[in-house]
């Protein structure tokens, strides 16, 4: 097994305890878009702690198109223009509330060169809403629900530039 696809395999086996299902088909097909990042944080023992991935966000693409059906064109113009989607962070549970989540974030965005980032979380997520607040992140919309999902998502934005 090559090194990506090892990582590709731990990535995924985190995934699934924190999100209980596989994350790998998903992930393959993402890491062919532009500007494509993934951050690893690993223990000493070489355990996967965490990981965070996004890419910059094209039209075409199944998310862009799905937040740009809710967005005004102004707000489309402001947020996903130049933009790069913040995908995926998932912290083990053994190892929350220590500032994983941040320093991935954090990481992930740290070269990037879009204008701005996008991500949707789900409404009722505190915990990680908290975070993003935190982070300086802002509300874009509210009560965003992806087609056939029973949840109801936030899609949020951040200012890089």
């Amino acid at each position: 097994m090559d090194k990506n696809e090892n990582l590709l395999e731990t990535i995924d086996i985190l995934y699934k305890q924190v999100w209980n299902h596989s994350i790998k088909e998903r992930l393959i097909k993402h890491s062919n878009y532009k500007w494509f990042r993934v951050y690893v944080i690993n223990s000493v023992e070489g355990d996967i702690i965490g990981f965070s991935y996004g890419y910059t966000s094209s039209s075409g693409q199944y998310y862009h198109d799905l937040i740009s059906n809710e967005l005004s064109q102004i707000e489309y113009d402001r947020w996903l223009v130049d933009c790069f989607e913040f995908v995926e962070l998932a912290v083990h549970p053994l190892h929350r509330n220590q500032g994983y989540g941040k320093l991935l974030i954090n990481e992930l965005l740290r070269e990037v060169k879009n204008k701005t980032v996008v991500l949707t979380t789900q409404s009722n997520n505190e915990i990680a809403r908290n975070l993003y607040q935190d982070l300086g992140w802002g509300v874009i919309k509210e009560s965003f629900r992806p087609e056939n999902n029973d949840h109801t998502y936030s899609i949020l934005g951040k200012v890089l530039i």
